[in-house]
């Protein structure tokens, strides 16, 4: 059963239980207030057929004939009983019933008043006093009225219930409908998804917040599983290029060695070019491992950026002589943590550097740290060539390299690593030409 029939069953059991709950509970109290107005009408009925039968010699001709006229209003005779001391029925046309016992005439005599109710009859007692002695008067009244009202109003439940239960039927089916709309459109959109549209969102619009939850999460996981998909391209990209390039100079180099016999000095310069190309292949496998999770070293824990950035400023030194600046408008210490793989932030921010040094022929370069809208800035400065305008939409694809960076040594591959190890820590980066020349990266924490 789909879940929107399932909603609209569940609504009109509800419901119904509800309806037929409700209509229990008016049937049942106004059978009860019935019942009390008919025993306060016995009542007074029983005390004016009191008034009747035993005040005859106490009031006058006209005094009687009055209460005469409203007794034979209001009940007939053939419901009046009056019994005396020794429980015979002294007056009254009531014939003898079976409904009242002594036990009842005894009740009266105790309590003054007392009533009961048969399948037929209302039955009112009351305990009366006179100069002829003492009396017990009971009265009667049928039920066949109380019946008939109770019976229309039992029909008038009923029907207003399998009117409601209906109407409730068609509107469950609607507001199920209703609501199940949005399902079926992210289903639909969901459908058409393939290899080439996997990464795009689902939209889905006027929804109720619930839904709206569910997809900004199904967004996010799929956001996130494209981004692995990412990587995994991207270091297949890696794997092929990087080992495929120094295995191939190994290979080469090693082939034209062995044509012919060579000195022991050009011997030393082939095992100095073979260990440079095994290097290289070491640190590819290195770089591999990092990025595919198997290294052990790669985790994310607590770090401080300041602390990788001195570590990479000073290898650049060291290594480049280079020429950094560094200037670290941060005030509040805590926003310079971190989330992160410090071997991997190394990488890519070294990466960075070492371009902005081949790029700028080691002129100087600024670092600056600064908090924008409550967020960590980091700007990298350099003063060197720039990136043509029309290239800077690609430079941090795999292997791309900029026009005029074709007279530089490098494979492509910095500024595209640096790009996947930001992704990976949720740091945006941006790459803009300066004005007065050079490139500025933006990395947003």
């Amino acid at each position: 059963m789909k879940l929107k029939q399932r909603l609209s069953l569940y609504a009109v059991i509800l419901f119904s239980i509800l309806i037929i709950g409700v209509s229990a509970i008016i049937y049942f109290s106004f059978a009860a207030v019935m019942e009390r107005k008919e025993m306060q009408g016995l009542e007074s009925k029983t005390l004016l057929a009191a008034l009747y039968y035993l005040e005859k010699d106490e009031l006058s001709i006209g005094d009687h004939e009055n209460i005469k006229s409203q007794l034979l209003k209001k009940i007939s005779r053939k419901n009046i009983a009056i019994f005396d001391s020794l429980y015979h029925q002294v007056y009254g046309d009531m014939s003898p019933t079976s409904d009242i016992q002594r036990q009842f005439i005894d009740q009266i005599r105790e309590n003054n008043s007392e009533h009961f109710a048969t399948k037929d009859f209302f039955y009112h007692g009351i305990y009366y006093q006179d100069n002829q002695g003492n009396f017990i008067v009971i009265a009667r009244e049928p039920k066949t009225e109380f019946k008939t009202q109770l019976q229309s109003l039992f029909h008038i439940l009923w029907v207003a219930s399998a009117i409601s239960i209906l109407i409730i039927f068609f509107i469950a089916r609607y507001l199920s409908k209703w609501a199940y709309a949005p399902i079926i459109k992210i289903t639909k959109q969901i459908k058409n998804r393939d290899a080439q549209n996997f990464h795009q969102p689902i939209k889905v619009e006027k929804t109720y917040q619930e839904l709206q939850d569910l997809v900004e999460n199904y967004n996010y996981l799929v956001n996130r599983i494209s981004e692995t998909f990412s990587v995994q391209k991207n270091f297949i990209d890696y794997v092929s290029h990087e080992l495929k390039t120094p295995i191939s100079a190994l290979l080469g180099i090693l082939e034209v060695t062995g044509q012919k016999a060579r000195s022991a000095q050009e011997y030393q310069i082939v095992l100095q070019k073979s260990k440079q190309y095994v290097h290289d292949l070491e640190d590819a496998l290195n770089n591999m491992l990092l990025l595919s999770g198997a290294n052990p070293s790669f985790e994310f824990t607590t770090t401080r950026i300041d602390e990788i950035i001195w570590k990479v400023i000073e290898n650049a030194v060291i290594h480049h002589q280079a020429k950094i600046e560094v200037n670290m408008a941060v005030e509040d210490q805590s926003m310079l943590e971190l989330k992160g793989n410090a071997k991997l932030l190394e990488i890519a921010l070294t990466n960075i550097v070492e371009n902005a040094i081949k790029y700028s022929h080691n002129k100087p370069i600024q670092f600056k740290l600064l908090i924008v809208d409550q967020k960590l800035h980091i700007y990298i400065i350099d003063r060197g060539i720039g990136i043509p305008e029309k290239d800077l939409p690609n430079i941090t694809r795999n292997f791309y390299r900029a026009a005029n960076a074709k007279n530089h040594r490098g494979k492509g591959i910095g500024l595209s690593l640096a790009n996947i190890i930001f992704s990976l820590h949720h740091i945006g980066m941006a790459i803009h030409n300066e004005p007065e020349g050079g490139t500025r990266v933006t990395l947003i924490f």
